[in-house]
């Protein structure tokens, strides 16, 4: 008996169970992570192909990880429980995840984790940011904007206190460093294109809004004669008043 299940183990379609899942575009967060999710996928088929190859399902597995499972895994997504839930305005929400104990998130100022969430059988994942102090100890809270037709936002609003929610990370290794400039080759690729690196002057500005393939939106936040100084840039460089946004 023992035989003849090792060989039903062994047939074409018994492996063709185990071949991973490709993950839909809706799976991927856009935001240049690595590993992304089709990173994993193709390490993971890898894996399958080297196992069926040579019959044996233990190089599914891969190596062990040494890591607790209540940390924070770039590759696994782990579960939190959100602790408190705040609803700033009518769109947007503040919430607090729980941490094991007084641990802190450990996440540098530049990185951010991915949110996964299912909606009609659909699964989605999202990058956002923590916005609690780094130092912060027992808990992480995110910022999240909701919008009418996003389905991330429709898994968000269903959320109550006491939910579990699937988090992976930390990505991001363009760490912050006050008044220094860095290179752009560390940033994702999909990002290096199009970022400059200097002091915003008239200059840039109009550099930076005419190779615009259409009229850009613009976000300006710092101290007040910052935002004045850029406000008075954008007008000259083109845009309108009601094509940017001063905080």
């Amino acid at each position: 008996m023992m035989a003849e299940r090792e060989e039903d183990d062994d047939t074409e379609e018994a492996w063709l169970q185990l071949r991973p899942m490709e993950p839909l575009p809706s799976q991927c967060c856009g935001s240049g992570c690595s590993p992304c999710v089709f990173d994993l996928y193709h390490r993971d088929l890898a894996r399958w192909e080297a196992a069926r190859a040579s019959k044996d399902r233990s190089l599914l597995r891969g190596p062990e990880s040494q890591s607790c499972p209540s940390k924070l895994n770039p590759e696994t997504f782990v579960a939190f429980c959100i602790s408190a839930m705040d609803r700033l305005t009518k769109d947007t929400y503040r919430v607090r995840f729980a941490l094991p104990g007084n641990s802190q998130l450990g996440l540098q100022p530049g990185q951010h984790l991915i949110l996964r969430g299912i909606v009609d059988d659909l699964e989605i994942q999202r990058a956002y940011t923590p916005i609690s102090p780094a130092n912060a100890e027992g808990y992480f809270e995110v910022l999240i904007k909701c919008y009418q037709m996003g389905l991330m936002s429709r898994y968000v609003e269903s959320w109550r206190v006491g939910d579990t929610a699937f988090w992976r990370g930390p990505f991001g290794d363009f760490f912050y460093k006050p008044n220094q400039e860095s290179s752009s080759e560390q940033l994702p690729w999909s990002y290096q294109e199009k970022t400059r690196f200097g002091h915003l002057g008239q200059d840039l500005i109009k550099e930076l809004v005419s190779c615009c393939r259409r009229k850009p939106f613009a976000l300006v936040c710092g101290s007040a004669e910052f935002t004045k100084d850029i406000a008075r840039c954008l007008l000259c460089a083109g845009l309108t008043e009601d094509s940017y946004f001063l905080f």
